[in-house]
This record gives C-alpha cells, sequence and structure tokens, in this order.
C-alpha cells in the first residue's frame, strides 16, 4: 500500500481534550500527528489554569505554523462553557479526597471552602439553587459513588457515602468531579461566571464555544448577544451544542437549527442533524465505541484524548478504505441544476478512484458542504482565502481547507498550490489520481490530473 499516501483514508477531523499540564511542545506535537481542533473544557479547571491553557494552545499553534511556511496550518480552538454542571472544586495540589462507604461528609455552596481541602466539607459549583429541590433521602453521585442525602441546613448537605460492590476502595473525589443530580432541571441562562468564560474565549483566539447540557435555544441568544457586543476582529465563532438528556425530540430540533454542529453518541439526534446540514462530533473514550460503523460514517469530528489519537487514527482509516468496497460504480444521476458539481465530482472521485479530491471555486464553502454529506473515497482540499469559510469546513468529514495567499487566482495556480499541499501533509504520493472541481455557476468543470514524482521540484 505504499501508493496510497498516510492520510488518504483519513476523513474524519480530530479532537484533542488539551489540559493544564501540558506544554507548548506536547500540544505542537500534536499538531503534527494531525490534530485540527484543540478543545479545552473550562468547567475542569480554575481561570488561571483556563488562560495558562488558552496561552499554551495558541503558542504552539505559532509554533508549528513556523514549521509549514509557506502554508498556513488550519487549526481551531473550541472552549466548552462550564455551563449549570455542579462540580466539586477545591485544592487540586493536595491530592485526592479519600473516602468510605458509611462515611458523612459535607457538600455546600459557601465560597469560603472554595479553594481549601477539608476532607469532610466540599465546595461544589453551582449547588445554591439545587439546595432548594434536594430533600432527604434522594441519591446524588459523584462520578460513580453514590451519596444519600442526609440533611438539607442552609448551604450545606450532609450525605452519607453508599456501599458499591463495583467500586474496589479506598474510593477518591478529584477537583472538578461531577456532582450528578438526577432531579437537577433547571434552565439554564448565561450568568457572569458564563460571560466571563466567554470573553476569556474570544480574547484568545477560540473558534467555536461549546454549550454544556442545552435545553433550550435561549442560552444561544445569551451567546450571540455576547459575542455581538465583545466581537474581536471580525471573527466568526460558531458555536456547539451538547444536549441535555432531558431534551425531548421537538426542542432537539428546534435546537439543532441554531447551532453549527452537535456534540452526540445518540443515532437519532445524528440523523437529525444530517438532516438539517449540521456538524456531528463524537466524544470517544474508548476505541470500542466505533463497532457502531453507521454511526462512526456519519460523525464529522471526533473528540478524544492524546492516549488515543494513533490507535483511533489507524481505526478510522482502516474503517474508511472498508466503505470504498461497498461503494462500487456510483451511477450519475442529474437532477438538481445547483447540485450539478458536487454530483459530478462524487460520480469521477467513485468511478475513477481517486486518492483525492481538489476544490477551487469562489463558492467553496456550499460546494463543500454539499461533498461533505456525500459518499467519497477520498479527502477534500479545499482552496480558500477567507478565515470564515476555514473554519466552517474544519467542522466537516473529507474537508480539509487550505488558505491561499490573495494573489493566488487562476484555476491552474490553484490546483498546483493544492496539489503540492497534498504532498507536503500526507494526502497526496506521486503517481496519484485528482478529481478537480472548479468554476462559477455558468461555467463549471470537472478534471482529472495526476502527481508528477517532480512536481515539488519544480516548484522550489
Amino acid at each position: 500500500m505504499t501508493f496510497v499516501a498516510e492520510n488518504t483514508f483519513l476523513w474524519q477531523k480530530l479532537a484533542i481534550e488539551i489540559n493544564h499540564t501540558m506544554t507548548v511542545d506536547n500540544v505542537a506535537k500534536l499538531l503534527r500527528m494531525g490534530v485540527k481542533i484543540l478543545f479545552l473544557r473550562f468547567g475542569l479547571y480554575t481561570k488561571i489554569e483556563n488562560e495558562k491553557i488558552l496561552d499554551v494552545s495558541n503558542q504552539a499553534i505559532n509554533v508549528y505554523s513556523t514549521e509549514t511556511v509557506p502554508w498556513k496550518p488550519v487549526i481551531g480552538i473550541a472552549c466548552e462553557l462550564s455551563g449549570k454542571s455542579c462540580r466539586l472544586k477545591f485544592d487540586r495540589n493536595r491530592g485526592p479526597i479519600e473516602i468510605v462507604p458509611g462515611q458523612r461528609i459535607f457538600l455546600t455552596s459557601d465560597t469560603k471552602y472554595e479553594n481549601k481541602k477539608i476532607d469532610t466539607v466540599i465546595y461544589v459549583t453551582n449547588l445554591k439553587k439545587q439546595l432548594t429541590r434536594l430533600k432527604p433521602n434522594d441519591v446524588v453521585k459523584i462520578e460513580q459513588i453514590e451519596l444519600k442525602v442526609c440533611k438539607i441546613n442552609g448551604k450545606f448537605m450532609q450525605c452519607c457515602v453508599r456501599n458499591n460492590d463495583d467500586i474496589s476502595p479506598p474510593l477518591r473525589l478529584h477537583p472538578y468531579d461531577r456532582l450528578i443530580i438526577k432531579a437537577l432541571n433547571s434552565k439554564w441562562r448565561f450568568d457572569e461566571n458564563d460571560k466571563q468564560e466567554c470573553v476569556m474565549a474570544l480574547n484568545n483566539n477560540c473558534h467555536y464555544i461549546v454549550i454544556p447540557d442545552m435545553e433550550s435555544h435561549m442560552v444561544i441568544h445569551d451567546l450571540d448577544e455576547l459575542i455581538q457586543f465583545h466581537q474581536i476582529e471580525n471573527r466568526t465563532i460558531r458555536t456547539i451544542a451538547k444536549l441535555a438528556p432531558s431534551v425531548v425530540d421537538p426542542c432537539i430540533k428546534h435546537n439543532i437549527q441554531h447551532v453549527a454542529g452537535v456534540i452526540t453518541q445518540d443515532a437519532g439526534v445524528i440523523r437529525q442533524c444530517k438532516e438539517y446540514c449540521k456538524s456531528v462530533l463524537f466524544e470517544l473514550s474508548n476505541l470500542n465505541q466505533l463497532r457502531n460503523e453507521d454511526i462512526v460514517h456519519q460523525v464529522d469530528v471526533f473528540i478524544t484524548n492524546p492516549d488515543l489519537l494513533e490507535p483511533l487514527k489507524f481505526s478510522l482509516k482502516e474503517l474508511n478504505q472498508t466503505t470504498i468496497h461497498k461503494i462500487g460504480a456510483v451511477p450519475i444521476q442529474l437532477q438538481q441544476k445547483q447540485h450539478i458539481l458536487s454530483q459530478c465530482i462524487e460520480y469521477a472521485s467513485n468511478n475513477c478512484k481517486a486518492n483525492a479530491i481538489i476544490l477551487c471555486t469562489s463558492k467553496t464553502s456550499c460546494e463543500s458542504e454539499k461533498l461533505s454529506r456525500r459518499k467519497l473515497p477520498c479527502p477534500v482540499l479545499i482552496t480558500t482565502s477567507y478565515d470564515d469559510v476555514m473554519y466552517y469546513l474544519l467542522l466537516r468529514k473529507y474537508c480539509f481547507p487550505i488558505s491561499i495567499p490573495r494573489n493566488i487566482k487562476s484555476n491552474r495556480q490553484l490546483i498546483k498550490y493544492a496539489t503540492v499541499y497534498g504532498r507536503k501533509f500526507g494526502f497526496l504520493k506521486p503517481g496519484n489520481l485528482t478529481v478537480t472541481g472548479f468554476g462559477e455557476s455558468l461555467i463549471q468543470g470537472v478534471e482529472l490530473r495526476y502527481v508528477p514524482d517532480d512536481l515539488i521540484l519544480r516548484l522550489q
């Protein structure tokens, strides 16, 4: 398979969760391995730690950019807001708190305990509203550890640690572990902490803001107003939703229409995302989650951790390669005028077994979005000089945007530039076949080209 380039069968985008222990070198290494989105969860860290992580991320992108000259890498930063989640908060440097079944501990909304470590009293974010809804004998969970509510007094909730045969002692509570409350049903609207997190993201080159546990589209309006008020350099910020488990079907359809993408593993939600042409992001913590191939092939972006990056890449390449054999020859059916170019590209690339598609057209984002919903045998290299288009396409399967200088305008120059890019970043090898789509609305065309051995030498 030496004729096939390294990334020919890697069609989905890879997002990696970054944390407070990572250095610039760590993150830059991930970018060299093909990561396209750096994913940060604000709710797991302090404000100072979040600022550090964002700074490290931007420095790593700058380092990687100097290595890829003259190509400008398209790397996105996604920030998930803390939202209404209840999380334990105490001094991280002093290690976890150990508890045993039968022990009584106090969970509190009193901020005086926020950065302390007292084994019997633990501060919990966003707990204040929930204390009025909980009652004795209710059961809450901290990750997998069950606690029975014994008594509630003002800002304090006394709980008893229940026996759990599935977890071997000692039981450990870590900073920012999530407190799971089944009765948690308050409608989340932006508070001051959410606004501060959004402004931090905007000031640190964030491209995507993730809304966790979204129940209503009203929170999107809150976010849009905030972004418009603090907008920087005319940058477009896209919203990604992680729907709350309690959201019912009619609300799902309504919420999906207001966002750029949805983080989900639910087959029904994925189907609705595709109906509304929205990106699907999938949080992967175990490779066994790839067993449902029907879902995997619908995913645009996989979110995972650094340890799973290489195994995930290998698995996706294998799965995508088997898809090609299932597609077979594709009959052409030109039904709608506005879809002619994408239909021709799909037909040519499948029947000619192309190694890559190169798309250079003034309607790049529109045509590329159409291609991302089709069954293709290879990645699509898209030339564009617009940042807005680049970060829109970064959420789409198959589509790999290439930032081009404004002075490159002719189709011949664009195709040559994209071909060299494909050689440089592992999408193409000498002798490979590419299908090229180009043109305006009235004059469109598709060409078949091969990649010559001396292409890079002739362009240097």
